[in-house]
């Protein structure tokens, strides 16, 4: 999905490594795909995604909070949202993902994935 984020700041030992802020939400991805140069502070568009490293893990959520936590220090995180066909909705921001086309029977419920990062496109 599009959105219009903040570069809160890019790391200078991984250069795929960015913060990006997203209203109240900070989330650290990697840098999958980017044409020009970007610099801390600035606004940009920017076109987010789940890859799936390895395993997927998409599975039923037994709570209905939303929450997007990362797990250490890397750019894995773990996601509880509600799924809508290909698309799970956390805390006003949206992943739409081809993973989830096989887990369509977890349509309309809360799911918990946990991705391996969370990629950015500027």
């Amino acid at each position: 999905m599009k959105y219009y984020a903040k570069v809160i700041s890019l790391d200078e030992d991984i250069e795929e490594l960015v913060v990006l802020s997203l209203g109240e939400k900070e989330i650290c991805c990697f840098i999958d795909h980017c044409e020009y140069p970007i610099n801390e502070g600035g606004i940009y568009l920017v076109d987010m995604d789940l890859t799936f490293l390895d395993d997927k893990l998409i599975e039923l959520s037994d709570s209905d909070i939303y929450s997007l936590k990362r797990k250490g220090n890397g750019f894995s995180y773990s996601i509880n949202g509600f799924l809508i066909d290909d698309t799970i909705y956390v805390d006003g921001i949206a992943f739409k993902s081809d993973s989830f086309s096989e887990s369509s029977y977890l349509s309309n419920s809360y799911i918990r994935v946990d991705p391996d990062r969370i990629s950015v496109s500027f």
